[in-house]
């Protein structure tokens, strides 16, 4: 068994593995002061900057709308350079990722940029509801919980009421020379293209005598796990038909269904959804685009114009839909993209920056991947094909279920609960359990 290292950063939090519970007086971003130890800020006049922040959460769900664990892999793999919750240390981090169980909710790469005339410092403070924050870059001054002397290999994110990162900074405006310390990316990477925007550079200010190192990027970056889940819901029927329901309080302002498959790819436009309200989808009556550049053009073009409207700059929006359109425009599945309701970004991840700034934007991207009755066609096929003695067979199975790359286990613990026969219902539980040793 795997046990979680002692983590080394002298200025992080109490050494636990679990977070307690809090009262609702105690709630928010004023218990993270209170655990952090950080004064509340002044009533002091706003400092002339502005701070735009965007981000995905990735859920998957069956066909009836019920999530589904699973989603703690990996799709897009990160620089070395980026801290990782479970090796962090002042000298650098390993490969080894942070072990995780009961996860139905992946926060993905949130983005923080500064614009400012001129040079200022500033504390950022987030929190992550029913969440836990375990990668980020630069290293945050603070980092709560810290998971040293845990005595068990996978972290139960049943567990996780909330976590929270804590950087002081320097922002540095983009008429100065760019800090000495940002890493190196490859031009394709899609580090980079979160990177292709006017925002200000950004350089830590670590904590003395912790041990850390000076940082720099474009932005703050942070990524995590959790179990909080938006208030939406899909079914799916076969044809191409999906219902969107949108269970909170708040309008969902923008939202659009796709599927892509063999034939290439087909999406529709939805319109603003009210709070209690539902849209249902029709794929059936969207032609396939065989051209899969050509289709991620089209769907990243309309999400573009979303974020726009959401107030984000167009190069900071442009840079967004670079980030992801390979995940979101170009690879299998059926998915419902949406934007989440501030309100409900402001719940989950409560955001604190001191000083205040004039504007701040936050646009979160809600991909909510569900499964249509074909696809558990296929893959319940797959899983009988590599059962099958037939070489050729079992080779065709493997390199479907492999396909699945990331969303293999979700697929998986589809077919376990809702397989139409109790052997391909236990043949995915096996290979559940296969892959849990």
């Amino acid at each position: 068994m795997h046990t979680l290292p002692r983590l080394s950063l002298a200025a992080a939090l109490l050494a636990t593995a679990t977070l307690t519970s809090t009262t609702p007086a105690q709630d928010g971003v004023e218990v993270i002061r209170a655990c952090l130890g950080i004064a509340a800020p002044a009533n002091g006049p706003t400092a002339d900057y502005v701070a735009h922040e965007w981000g995905t959460f990735t859920s998957m769900a069956d066909s009836r709308g019920i999530v589904l664990e699973g989603l703690h892999h990996e799709e897009e793999h990160l620089p070395a350079f980026v801290h990782d919750l479970r090796t962090i240390a002042e000298t650098g981090v390993s490969d080894s990722k942070l072990p995780a169980s009961h996860v139905t909710q992946k926060m993905e790469t949130p983005v923080i940029y500064f614009h400012a005339d001129q040079p200022l410092q500033a504390r950022v403070t987030v929190l992550f509801r029913q969440g836990l924050m375990t990668q980020f870059y630069p290293l945050p001054s603070t980092i709560f919980p810290r998971l040293a002397d845990a005595r068990r290999e996978l972290v139960d994110m049943r567990a996780q009421d909330w976590s929270s990162l804590c950087w002081d900074i320097d922002v540095v405006p983009r008429s100065q020379a760019a800090p000495a310390e940002i890493p190196a990316v490859a031009s394709d990477d899609p580090w980079h293209f979160a990177r292709q925007t006017s925002a200000c550079y950004v350089r830590t200010r670590p904590p003395a005598n912790s041990g850390a190192h000076v940082e720099a990027e474009h932005y703050l970056f942070y990524r995590g796990l959790g179990r909080w889940q938006p208030p939406v819901a899909t079914t799916a029927a076969r044809g191409g038909k999906v219902r969107f329901a949108n269970q909170g309080a708040h309008a969902i302002p923008f939202c659009l269904a796709l599927e892509l498959g063999e034939p290439g790819g087909r999406f529709a436009l939805g319109q603003p959804i009210a709070n209690g309200a539902h849209l249902d989808f029709d794929l059936a009556g969207a032609a396939w685009i065989a051209d899969r550049e050509q289709f991620s053009r089209r769907v990243g073009a309309a999400v573009l114009r979303a974020l726009v409207e959401q107030g984000l700059y167009p190069d900071e929006a442009r840079a967004m839909v670079a980030t992801w359109s390979r995940s979101w425009f170009q690879k299998d599945g059926a998915r419902i993209v949406h934007l989440l309701p501030r309100e409900v970004v402001d719940e989950v991840l409560p955001l604190s920056l001191e000083p205040q700034p004039r504007s701040l934007v936050r646009v979160l991207v809600g991909r909510h991947e569900y499964i249509t009755p074909e696809a558990q066609d296929r893959v319940e096929q797959a899983l009988c094909d590599e059962a099958s003695p037939d070489a050729a067979l079992h080779a065709r199975g493997a390199a479907m279920l492999a396909g699945l790359d990331r969303f293999l286990e979700p697929h998986l613990r589809n077919v376990a609960h809702n397989g139409t026969s109790e052997a391909v219902r236990r043949t995915a539980a096996a290979k559940l359990a296969e892959m849990s040793r």
